[in-house]
């Protein structure tokens, strides 16, 4: 309880001089939001054209670059996972979605009109409507495009 007190202490003299907290409690940051970070993180090759001209549309919903940014790094960390995953088309919809809500927030809910059926549109255009098991052709589709979507949200 001793040192608590010294450390609560020490704490509001640091305030009391330097008027703020201390920068080395503002070194780790859960979720870089500049885009030259995220393009560090990311660093994909452009994909091909046809998949460009997929997820522009989508990517051009997203406006804001630490939403850019956040959102890049949400669909390239997808696009990493989605090959390993042994699961349906519904289950891996259900994944998308819950992840983002976790990653997110609830933040982007309805920010962005048209984002959602955009990104419905880039999974059923590799895996169709019908809900069946994925296969790894399907699987690396869905790597493909969404690494393709994290490209173009940071290659503005």
């Amino acid at each position: 309880m001793k040192i608590l007190k010294i450390a609560v202490a020490l704490g509001l003299l640091w305030f009391v001089f330097y008027g703020s907290v201390p920068s080395s409690i503002n070194i780790i940051t859960p979720v870089p939001d500049e885009i030259d970070e995220v393009q560090a993180i990311i660093n994909v090759d452009k994909p091909s054209d046809n998949i460009i001209t997929q997820v522009k549309p989508v990517a051009d919903l997203v406006e804001g670059l630490e939403d850019r940014a956040k959102f890049a790094l949400f669909n390239y960390e997808f696009a990493q996972r989605v090959t390993r995953y042994e699961t349906d088309a519904q289950q891996l919809n259900d994944v998308y979605s819950k992840a983002g809500e976790a990653f997110f927030g609830g933040n982007m809910r309805g920010k962005y009109p048209g984002l959602s059926d955009g990104l419905k549109d880039l999974f059923v255009s590799v895996v169709s409507d019908d809900n069946h098991v994925l296969s790894m052709e399907e699987k690396q589709k869905l790597k493909d495009l969404f690494t393709g979507l994290s490209w173009a949200l940071i290659e503005r």
